[in-house]
Protein backbone atom coordinates (compact mmCIF):
# COMPACT_ATOMS: atom_id res chain seq x y z
CA UNK A 1 0.00 0.00 0.00
CA UNK A 2 1.61 3.43 -1.32
CA UNK A 3 0.53 6.36 1.16
CA UNK A 4 1.01 10.23 0.87
CA UNK A 5 -0.34 13.12 2.79
CA UNK A 6 -1.48 16.73 0.99
CA UNK A 7 0.23 19.31 2.16
CA UNK A 8 -3.44 21.06 2.50
CA UNK A 9 -3.31 19.39 5.99
CA UNK A 10 -0.56 20.92 7.39
CA UNK A 11 -0.55 24.61 5.99
CA UNK A 12 1.24 26.19 8.74
CA UNK A 13 4.47 23.48 8.40
CA UNK A 14 7.85 25.00 6.20
CA UNK A 15 8.66 22.77 3.31
CA UNK A 16 11.62 21.50 5.18
CA UNK A 17 9.20 20.22 8.29
CA UNK A 18 7.34 18.48 5.89
CA UNK A 19 10.23 16.94 4.21
CA UNK A 20 11.35 15.50 7.49
CA UNK A 21 8.00 14.69 9.19
CA UNK A 22 6.84 12.70 6.25
CA UNK A 23 9.77 10.90 6.02
CA UNK A 24 9.14 10.12 9.71
CA UNK A 25 5.87 8.71 8.73
CA UNK A 26 6.93 6.60 6.01
CA UNK A 27 4.87 8.82 3.11
CA UNK A 28 5.32 10.43 0.53
CA UNK A 29 3.95 13.92 -0.79
CA UNK A 30 0.79 15.50 -2.45
CA UNK A 31 1.23 19.05 -2.52
CA UNK A 32 -1.31 22.00 -1.82
CA UNK A 33 0.42 24.57 -1.26
CA UNK A 34 3.92 24.93 -0.04
CA UNK A 35 5.37 28.03 2.53
CA UNK A 36 2.49 29.37 1.79
CA UNK A 37 2.17 29.73 -1.79
CA UNK A 38 -0.76 27.51 -3.36
CA UNK A 39 0.02 28.86 -7.51
CA UNK A 40 2.79 26.38 -9.19
CA UNK A 41 4.25 29.03 -11.00
CA UNK A 42 4.68 30.86 -8.03
CA UNK A 43 6.69 28.44 -5.84
CA UNK A 44 9.97 29.53 -4.80
CA UNK A 45 11.52 25.77 -4.40
CA UNK A 46 10.32 24.93 -7.56
CA UNK A 47 11.84 27.65 -9.22
CA UNK A 48 14.50 27.13 -12.19
CA UNK A 49 16.85 28.73 -9.62
CA UNK A 50 15.72 26.10 -6.88
CA UNK A 51 14.50 23.50 -8.43
CA UNK A 52 17.88 21.19 -7.98
CA UNK A 53 18.04 22.05 -4.31
CA UNK A 54 14.47 20.74 -3.56
CA UNK A 55 15.36 17.46 -5.51
CA UNK A 56 18.55 17.20 -3.92
CA UNK A 57 16.43 17.46 -0.10
CA UNK A 58 13.92 15.39 -1.08
CA UNK A 59 16.47 12.50 -2.61
CA UNK A 60 18.32 12.66 0.80
CA UNK A 61 14.97 11.98 2.70
CA UNK A 62 14.25 9.52 0.03
CA UNK A 63 10.48 11.14 -0.80
CA UNK A 64 8.88 12.11 -3.41
CA UNK A 65 5.97 14.18 -4.54
CA UNK A 66 3.10 12.38 -6.55
CA UNK A 67 1.29 14.96 -7.12
CA UNK A 68 0.18 18.68 -7.31
CA UNK A 69 -3.30 19.96 -6.67
CA UNK A 70 -4.07 23.16 -8.82
CA UNK A 71 -6.87 25.19 -8.32
CA UNK A 72 -8.34 25.13 -12.21
CA UNK A 73 -11.92 24.40 -12.56
CA UNK A 74 -13.37 24.41 -16.19
CA UNK A 75 -17.36 24.80 -16.00
CA UNK A 76 -17.02 28.37 -16.42
CA UNK A 77 -16.57 29.55 -19.99
CA UNK A 78 -15.72 33.75 -18.87
CA UNK A 79 -12.70 31.55 -16.86
CA UNK A 80 -11.62 28.82 -19.25
CA UNK A 81 -9.18 30.20 -21.21
CA UNK A 82 -7.38 31.61 -17.80
CA UNK A 83 -7.47 27.36 -16.47
CA UNK A 84 -5.95 26.42 -19.22
CA UNK A 85 -2.93 28.27 -19.07
CA UNK A 86 -2.72 27.80 -15.36
CA UNK A 87 -2.84 23.86 -16.08
CA UNK A 88 -0.22 24.19 -18.41
CA UNK A 89 2.33 26.66 -16.18
CA UNK A 90 1.67 23.98 -13.66
CA UNK A 91 2.40 21.18 -15.89
CA UNK A 92 5.82 23.20 -16.47
CA UNK A 93 6.46 23.00 -13.00
CA UNK A 94 5.30 19.15 -12.45
CA UNK A 95 8.22 18.37 -15.11
CA UNK A 96 10.99 20.56 -14.21
CA UNK A 97 10.16 19.15 -10.55
CA UNK A 98 9.87 15.20 -11.55
CA UNK A 99 6.03 15.23 -10.04
CA UNK A 100 4.26 12.61 -12.21
CA UNK A 101 0.57 13.79 -12.28
CA UNK A 102 -1.60 17.61 -11.84
CA UNK A 103 -5.00 17.61 -10.38
CA UNK A 104 -7.58 19.75 -12.33
CA UNK A 105 -11.60 20.27 -11.33
CA UNK A 106 -14.77 20.15 -13.46
CA UNK A 107 -16.35 21.37 -11.28
CA UNK A 108 -19.87 22.96 -10.52
CA UNK A 109 -23.04 22.01 -12.62
CA UNK A 110 -24.91 25.08 -12.28
CA UNK A 111 -28.15 23.77 -14.50
CA UNK A 112 -28.86 19.93 -14.19
CA UNK A 113 -30.55 20.06 -17.16
CA UNK A 114 -28.04 21.02 -19.09
CA UNK A 115 -25.26 18.84 -17.80
CA UNK A 116 -23.76 16.98 -20.48
CA UNK A 117 -23.39 19.87 -22.52
CA UNK A 118 -21.30 21.38 -19.06
CA UNK A 119 -19.60 18.54 -18.52
CA UNK A 120 -18.41 18.18 -22.43
CA UNK A 121 -17.15 21.94 -22.13
CA UNK A 122 -15.44 21.03 -19.08
CA UNK A 123 -13.44 18.11 -20.62
CA UNK A 124 -12.55 20.63 -23.91
CA UNK A 125 -10.24 22.47 -21.28
CA UNK A 126 -8.98 19.49 -19.62
CA UNK A 127 -8.33 17.63 -23.01
CA UNK A 128 -5.88 21.08 -23.93
CA UNK A 129 -4.37 20.68 -20.25
CA UNK A 130 -3.79 17.13 -20.73
CA UNK A 131 -2.25 17.41 -24.85
CA UNK A 132 0.35 19.88 -23.13
CA UNK A 133 0.97 17.87 -20.18
CA UNK A 134 0.93 14.54 -21.61
CA UNK A 135 4.29 15.92 -24.05
CA UNK A 136 5.92 16.84 -20.95
CA UNK A 137 5.62 13.19 -19.13
CA UNK A 138 2.82 14.57 -16.55
CA UNK A 139 -0.22 13.05 -16.26
CA UNK A 140 -3.46 15.04 -15.72
CA UNK A 141 -5.93 13.98 -13.27
CA UNK A 142 -9.34 15.08 -12.73
CA UNK A 143 -10.83 15.10 -9.15
CA UNK A 144 -14.46 13.69 -8.13
CA UNK A 145 -15.36 16.88 -6.81
CA UNK A 146 -18.22 19.05 -7.02
CA UNK A 147 -20.96 18.46 -9.15
CA UNK A 148 -18.66 15.92 -10.76
CA UNK A 149 -19.33 13.43 -8.43
CA UNK A 150 -22.08 11.40 -9.65
CA UNK A 151 -22.38 8.27 -11.82
CA UNK A 152 -23.82 9.52 -14.08
CA UNK A 153 -21.18 12.86 -14.42
CA UNK A 154 -18.24 10.12 -14.40
CA UNK A 155 -19.53 8.02 -17.16
CA UNK A 156 -19.89 11.37 -19.44
CA UNK A 157 -16.60 12.20 -18.83
CA UNK A 158 -15.12 8.90 -19.59
CA UNK A 159 -16.68 8.93 -22.88
CA UNK A 160 -15.91 12.97 -23.39
CA UNK A 161 -12.29 11.93 -22.56
CA UNK A 162 -11.52 9.23 -24.37
CA UNK A 163 -7.79 8.87 -25.90
CA UNK A 164 -7.35 12.04 -23.92
CA UNK A 165 -3.36 11.54 -23.26
CA UNK A 166 -2.73 11.33 -19.53
CA UNK A 167 -5.83 11.41 -18.36
CA UNK A 168 -6.98 9.94 -15.31
CA UNK A 169 -9.42 9.90 -12.37
CA UNK A 170 -8.66 11.41 -8.86
CA UNK A 171 -11.62 9.51 -6.40
CA UNK A 172 -11.82 11.98 -3.52
CA UNK A 173 -14.30 9.49 -1.58
CA UNK A 174 -15.59 12.17 0.09
CA UNK A 175 -17.33 13.54 -2.70
CA UNK A 176 -18.79 10.71 -4.37
CA UNK A 177 -19.83 9.77 -0.61
CA UNK A 178 -22.51 13.15 -1.08
CA UNK A 179 -24.22 11.39 -3.95
CA UNK A 180 -23.20 7.43 -3.22
CA UNK A 181 -23.31 6.67 0.79
CA UNK A 182 -22.53 3.36 1.24
CA UNK A 183 -23.53 2.07 -1.84
CA UNK A 184 -20.05 2.84 -3.49
CA UNK A 185 -19.59 -0.30 -5.66
CA UNK A 186 -21.67 1.46 -9.18
CA UNK A 187 -19.66 4.56 -8.84
CA UNK A 188 -16.25 2.66 -8.45
CA UNK A 189 -17.47 0.58 -11.19
CA UNK A 190 -17.66 4.46 -13.12
CA UNK A 191 -14.32 4.83 -12.74
CA UNK A 192 -12.16 2.10 -11.94
CA UNK A 193 -10.74 2.05 -15.80
CA UNK A 194 -9.66 5.58 -15.49
CA UNK A 195 -8.38 5.73 -11.53
CA UNK A 196 -4.95 6.81 -11.08
CA UNK A 197 -4.93 8.30 -7.47
CA UNK A 198 -7.81 8.18 -4.14
CA UNK A 199 -8.41 10.99 -1.97
CA UNK A 200 -9.16 9.46 2.12
CA UNK A 201 -10.90 11.46 4.38
CA UNK A 202 -13.92 10.53 6.73
CA UNK A 203 -17.23 12.91 8.14
CA UNK A 204 -20.00 12.01 9.79
CA UNK A 205 -23.02 12.65 7.74
CA UNK A 206 -25.93 14.74 9.09
CA UNK A 207 -29.26 15.46 7.78
CA UNK A 208 -30.27 17.88 4.34
CA UNK A 209 -26.51 16.95 3.15
CA UNK A 210 -24.65 18.79 5.86
CA UNK A 211 -21.58 16.83 7.56
CA UNK A 212 -18.68 17.40 9.72
CA UNK A 213 -14.98 16.58 8.67
CA UNK A 214 -13.02 14.21 11.42
CA UNK A 215 -10.37 11.86 11.79
CA UNK A 216 -10.15 8.79 9.14
CA UNK A 217 -12.10 5.71 10.71
CA UNK A 218 -14.17 7.60 12.77
CA UNK A 219 -16.97 9.01 10.32
CA UNK A 220 -19.52 7.13 8.33
CA UNK A 221 -17.39 6.91 4.94
CA UNK A 222 -17.13 3.18 4.40
CA UNK A 223 -13.76 3.23 4.29
CA UNK A 224 -12.40 -0.28 5.15
CA UNK A 225 -14.81 -1.28 2.18
CA UNK A 226 -13.83 0.84 -0.32
CA UNK A 227 -9.73 0.24 0.52
CA UNK A 228 -9.95 -3.25 0.52
CA UNK A 229 -11.77 -3.32 -2.87
CA UNK A 230 -9.48 -1.84 -4.31
CA UNK A 231 -6.91 -3.77 -2.75
CA UNK A 232 -8.43 -6.80 -3.92
CA UNK A 233 -8.82 -5.51 -7.52
CA UNK A 234 -5.18 -4.77 -7.85
CA UNK A 235 -5.24 -0.75 -7.34
CA UNK A 236 -1.19 0.42 -6.99
CA UNK A 237 -1.79 3.83 -6.70
CA UNK A 238 -1.99 6.06 -3.80
CA UNK A 239 -3.93 6.67 -0.54
CA UNK A 240 -3.33 10.20 -0.16
CA UNK A 241 -4.82 11.66 3.09
CA UNK A 242 -6.53 15.35 2.08
CA UNK A 243 -6.82 16.81 5.53
CA UNK A 244 -8.30 20.12 5.10
CA UNK A 245 -6.99 22.28 7.57
CA UNK A 246 -6.00 24.29 5.54
CA UNK A 247 -9.82 25.63 4.95
CA UNK A 248 -10.92 24.92 8.01
CA UNK A 249 -8.57 25.82 10.60
CA UNK A 250 -10.52 24.18 13.37
CA UNK A 251 -9.88 20.60 12.65
CA UNK A 252 -7.46 18.60 14.63
CA UNK A 253 -3.60 19.53 14.31
CA UNK A 254 -1.64 17.71 11.88
CA UNK A 255 0.86 16.00 14.12
CA UNK A 256 -2.15 13.82 15.72
CA UNK A 257 -3.85 13.10 12.53
CA UNK A 258 -1.29 12.47 10.11
CA UNK A 259 0.31 9.33 12.49
CA UNK A 260 -3.25 8.04 13.13
CA UNK A 261 -4.27 8.19 8.98
CA UNK A 262 -0.37 5.98 9.19
CA UNK A 263 -2.06 3.68 11.44
CA UNK A 264 -5.07 3.35 10.06
CA UNK A 265 -4.27 2.54 6.70
CA UNK A 266 -1.41 0.24 7.54
CA UNK A 267 -4.02 -1.98 9.54
CA UNK A 268 -6.27 -2.35 6.74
Amino acid sequence: MKLSISTLGCPDWGFDRVVQAFEDLGVDIEVRGVDGEMEAGRIARFSPARAQETKALLAAHGRKIVGFGTSCKFHDPAAQEENIRAGWEAAEVCARMGIPALRVFGNDIPDKARAAETIAFACQGIRKVCERAADKGVQTLLEVHGDFNTVEAMRLVAQEMAGAPGFGILWDVEHSDKTCGDDFLPFYAAVRPLLRHVHIKDYHRGENGQFTLCPVGEGDIPLPEIVRTLLRDGYDGYFSLEWEKKWVPSLAEPEEVFPAFVRYMRAL
